[in-house]
């Protein structure tokens, strides 16, 4: 049981960083310089509001999977300063 937690634990963070990939290089492309010839200003807002929404995101799934990778890592070190102490008590 023990071992498919930290395993849960050490997948949560890799899933959230390929999730991040995911939405920041499938993102739609970014409206062209000359936008104005090519769509309405209706157009160009909507898409850059997806734009700033898809990035807002990205950067949070972002900080979280370095917040949940940073507490994998401090639970495999109490875990491993915690061993030795309850082996040699016994």
């Amino acid at each position: 049981m023990r071992k498919l937690t930290f395993s849960l634990i050490f997948a949560l963070p890799a899933a959230l960083l390929v999730w991040a990939c995911y939405l920041i290089f499938f993102a739609p492309a970014e409206p062209p310089i000359d936008w104005e010839r090519h769509m309405s200003v209706v157009d160009h807002d909507a898409r850059v509001a997806l734009l700033d929404h898809i990035f807002l995101v990205a950067s949070y799934v972002i900080t979280w999977a370095i917040q949940l990778g940073y507490l994998a890592w401090l639970g495999v070190k109490w875990r491993a300063q915690s061993r030795p102490a309850s082996s040699s008590a016994r």
